[in-house]
């Protein structure tokens, strides 16, 4: 089944906020949100987490990477539940102590809410994006107990972000994975999201793939469970593997001249699409650093 939708998807998950831009709220005796979506969206998200839980507060907030619609509420969730523990890589705690990073952030986030019209006029209390600490560093192996049946399984999941890191609950076979495992846009295309290493990004992949995973939380717009986790999978790797054929044939059909790459892939992509997309601004510079990626590599292999 593929949710598309925000709400339950099975008992004790809760994709929350908007589809595009969601959170997962994991509950337990110590519920857990997994991302903290877009800055703007700080008070719907909260809304949404305690409709779900009551009077009980949220106790830990886990980060996948530091892309501004992942973190963005962090603050936010901190504002609203003092408690909240923050549970990230270490090179997101890095990112945050840079102020030109953070400056990065704000700017994106503020084009992405000038963007998103009713969705961001619905949005209260918008001000700037706030960095914030985070309170335990994760690495590849750790394992957490949010509940006594309940254990968080950190993977490092390397490709998309050097600092992507993804979860699985094995008690539930849930995997929670953001842009690791390929991202589809509305039409049923799959980005291939390897910013910054193509390899590394196809093997995150692959590892995530010998999981056993009922249900697959993706970074935006839906969520998978049954036979349709091990059908994303194929096509997601499939795919990945056609990206790298069409950014090689782009990249030598341009002289290895980039941005003539990356127009010529955009065309394929995004310009020939209607219907919601990802904000322009923000796909053209996702785009230059996969093209780059992968030149990167091209380089390497032929010399």
């Amino acid at each position: 089944m593929i949710f598309y939708e925000t709400g339950k998807i099975v008992d004790g998950l809760y994709m929350l906020g908007t589809a595009a831009m969601p959170v997962y709220l994991v509950d337990g005796q110590n519920p857990a949100v997994f991302d903290a979506g877009m800055a703007y969206l700080g008070d719907i998200y909260v809304k949404a987490i305690r409709a779900a839980l009551g009077s009980r507060l949220l106790r830990y907030c886990f980060l996948t990477h530091s892309h501004f619609d992942h973190c963005g509420s962090v603050s936010v969730f901190k504002n609203h539940f003092p408690a909240l523990r923050v549970l990230a890589s270490d090179k997101i705690r890095h990112v945050m102590s840079r102020p030109h990073a953070v400056d990065l952030i704000d700017r994106l986030t503020q084009a992405a809410y000038q963007a998103a019209g009713p969705q961001g006029a619905d949005s209260a209390k918008f001000d700037r994006f706030e960095p914030f600490e985070v309170d335990r560093v994760l690495k590849d192996g750790d394992v957490f107990e949010i509940s006594d049946d309940l254990r968080i399984e950190v993977l490092e999941t390397p490709g998309h972000t050097w600092d992507t890191l993804s979860y699985y609950i094995p008690e539930k076979k849930i995997l929670i994975c953001s842009e690791a495992a390929g991202m589809p846009d509305h039409t049923g295309y799959i980005v291939s999201d390897c910013l910054v290493d193509y390899d590394r990004y196809l093997e995150s992949m692959l590892r995530l793939s010998r999981l056993e995973v009922d249900v697959l939380c993706l970074g935006h717009s839906r969520a998978y469970t049954g036979e349709d986790v091990k059908t994303h999978f194929r096509r997601s790797i499939a795919q990945c593997q056609e990206f790298l054929k069409l950014v090689e044939a782009s990249l030598d059909e341009a002289d290895g001249k980039i941005q003539e790459a990356v127009k010529r892939i955009k065309k394929i992509e995004y310009d020939d699409k209607s219907g919601f997309m990802q904000l322009e601004a923000a796909y053209v510079l996702n785009l230059e650093a996969r093209v780059k990626a992968i030149q990167k590599r091209m380089k390497n292999f032929r010399n």
